[in-house]
């Protein structure tokens, strides 16, 4: 763990297998609490998020929250079998263009592991807005591998998402999409996008895109506003 309210879950953690505080306990009231690790309330509620989530801490209003296990609980993973849905999002809202330009792998991490062409891939940046709203719900880092970087002028001509830019230009469709969600504290350029405050806890989609013969189409990084973006699942057990 190395963004601060993970470090703060690993304190509380740590107080419950000293002995510190048991399970059954009520941990104090949010802002002397924070007070006493050194941290901002929004970066407390985090990790009560993210402890909560793990199944360690459960938290009820005018009642406080209450440690109910002594360490995190197994997690059940959950995917969308569905591209359909899981591209919803690019079809259904307005992506807006901020930028493109050129960066090397070696620049972005979450590029470590997945293949281009050349050591370079085309980054585009934007943010999505719903319907006619003009403050945006949503930003984009979106990379895009050598193969595919022609599609620089469809994009400064259209409203189209990346993967829509893609299967346009080059005659091909989505066929697998892998994504991880995640809770992270939102950064300034984010956040002065999004009209929210800077360290507001956002959801953060992962995802990867592929084409036929499983080759890569996008890499992106999404960050949503909490307020207006909710992730559904409906599973149906035959």
């Amino acid at each position: 763990m190395s963004a601060l309210y993970r470090q703060v879950c690993d304190q509380i953690l740590d107080q419950i297998s000293s002995g510190q505080r048991k399970v059954g306990d009520r941990l104090p009231p949010e802002a002397q609490f924070a007070s006493e690790l050194g941290v901002s309330r929004s970066t407390l509620r985090l990790a009560f998020t993210e402890l909560e989530s793990s199944g360690v801490l459960r938290r009820r209003k005018r009642a406080g929250t209450e440690i109910i296990a002594a360490k995190l609980q197994p997690k059940f993973n959950m995917s969308t079998s569905s591209i359909n849905e899981l591209l919803s999002i690019g079809h259904d809202t307005v992506f807006h263009l901020d930028s493109v330009s050129t960066v090397h792998v070696d620049e972005v991490d979450m590029l470590q592991e997945h293949y281009s062409e050349t050591d370079h891939w085309l980054q585009v940046s934007g943010s999505r807005t719903i319907n006619n709203e003009t403050t945006p719900f949503g930003t984009n880092q979106v990379y895009v591998p050598a193969r595919f970087a022609g599609i620089e002028p469809i994009l400064a001509t259209t409203e189209f998402s990346v993967f829509q830019a893609i299967e346009q230009a080059f005659d091909v469709s989505v066929s697998r999409v892998t994504q991880v969600t995640s809770i992270v504290e939102c950064p300034e350029r984010d956040a002065s996008k999004m009209g929210i405050a800077v360290g507001t806890a956002v959801f953060q989609i992962d995802a990867a895109l592929y084409v036929e013969d499983n080759i890569l189409m996008e890499v992106s990084s999404a960050r949503f506003d909490p307020s207006r973006f909710r992730l559904n699942s409906d599973v149906v057990i035959d």
